[in-house]
């Protein structure tokens, strides 16, 4: 009757089960971490670049304010526009919208689209 009891390769058998689950659950934390820190980056870049805009600067001096800015991210994709062609008037809101896509790791792009497009719009008046 010693084999009822014998019970050796029980967690084995239990962590091949879970392991899957928990390995989709950490690549889902990294994504996530990823696709925040790009949205804060692209935010705090479109805060900028739109101060930048409120008093007055040239496109040029923008772009390089986006381009220093977003320097952690993918630079080649990143996009921006901005609402009003120079010179700009006094007292009207001005508004700078970047667009990043950010790429969904492999296991997640099965529940998720494998590009995600984040957007930050600011928008200040010129002074």
């Amino acid at each position: 009757m010693r084999w009822w009891h014998d019970e050796q390769g029980q967690s084995l058998v239990e962590f091949a089960l879970v392991l899957p689950i928990l390995l989709l659950i950490l690549v889902g934390i990294f994504n996530f971490g990823q696709v925040f820190y790009s949205d804060i980056v692209i935010n705090e870049a479109a805060r900028d670049a739109a101060r930048y805009a409120s008093i007055g600067v040239g496109e040029t001096e923008i772009n390089q304010v986006i381009t220093e800015d977003c320097q952690t991210l993918n630079t080649s994709q990143l996009s921006y526009s901005i609402s009003q062609p120079y010179p700009q008037s006094s007292g009207l809101p001005v508004t700078i919208t970047i667009n990043y896509p950010v790429a969904v790791m492999p296991p997640l792009s099965l529940f998720l689209p494998s590009t995600m497009q984040l957007q930050a719009v600011m928008t200040m008046r010129v002074e």
